[in-house]
């Protein structure tokens, strides 16, 4: 990722309507599942700027790991709380067997230098016999951008790609859906546009806090998929999120 993108995600991501809304859902769905409790080991693959981990040790002592290729994104993490982080690779990056209860990679694996098969290949080895894996990937190669470009993205998955992926290496799949689907007639406009009238502006910002009414009005979008991925998968949407655990 361009070092500008962790600023931008830092500035934003208390109150920007997809960080607080994608963050709604993923606790949404490992409090449903139990799986958040005092005392688990967690490992945040790909941890950012940190808010995943801050939401989560407010409310939970767990035992946590960040870890980042990027020292400036770990440097951010530091500021929202005292977490063990490391500076790692996940193509390289090594952990004794069977030392997380829970792993979580949010739009990681789709990075151009990580090699996504070796990386869920390492997380099943990481993750302890009854682990689980929350994972999310951008959906649809065709709506790769300049902002994939940005935060060094190449890869994009359909459901079905992802689904296969994860069973041929090793995971049963407890839920997959697209998410972000609501919104995702807005976004394929933005993006097809953003195709046809490239801007050559090497500062991009793809997250930039909209006008309040319409950051409101997102995350209530936002909200209402939250209530609906309770009881169906998605047909559709700006990414994919699984829910898995360790195949034994």
């Amino acid at each position: 990722m361009e070092p500008n993108q962790y600023t931008y995600m830092f500035e934003v991501e208390d109150r920007h309507w997809w960080y607080v809304g994608n963050h709604e859902i993923f606790l949404q769905m490992l409090q449903r599942e139990t799986l958040l409790h005092d005392g688990i080991h967690l490992l945040d693959a790909g941890c950012g700027t940190g808010k995943w981990l801050e939401i989560v040790k407010k409310s939970y002592d767990l035992h946590e790991t960040g870890i980042d290729y990027n020292q400036l994104a770990l440097n951010y993490a530091k500021i929202r709380g005292a977490f063990h982080l490391q500076l790692a690779d996940i193509n390289t990056c090594v952990f004794e067997e069977a030392s997380f209860d829970l792993i979580t990679s949010f739009d990681v694996i789709c990075n151009t230098n990580i090699d996504d098969v070796h990386a869920l290949r390492s997380f099943h080895s990481f993750l302890k016999d009854d682990g689980h894996l929350l994972l999310t990937v951008p959906a649809y190669q065709l709506l790769l951008s300049k902002h994939d470009t940005m935060v060094h993205q190449n890869k994009r998955y359909t459901k079905r790609q992802l689904k296969l992926l994860l069973e041929s290496n090793g995971y049963e799949i407890i839920k997959i859906s697209y998410c972000v689907c609501l919104l995702f007639p807005i976004a394929l406009i933005k993006r097809l546009s953003d195709k046809l009238f490239a801007s050559k502006d090497g500062d991009h910002n793809e997250v930039k806090m909209p006008n309040n009414i319409t950051n409101q009005l997102f995350l209530f979008v936002m909200r209402f998929e939250k209530f609906l991925l309770r009881y169906m998968s998605l047909p559709f949407g700006l990414s994919v999120m699984v829910f898995a655990k360790k195949a034994t």
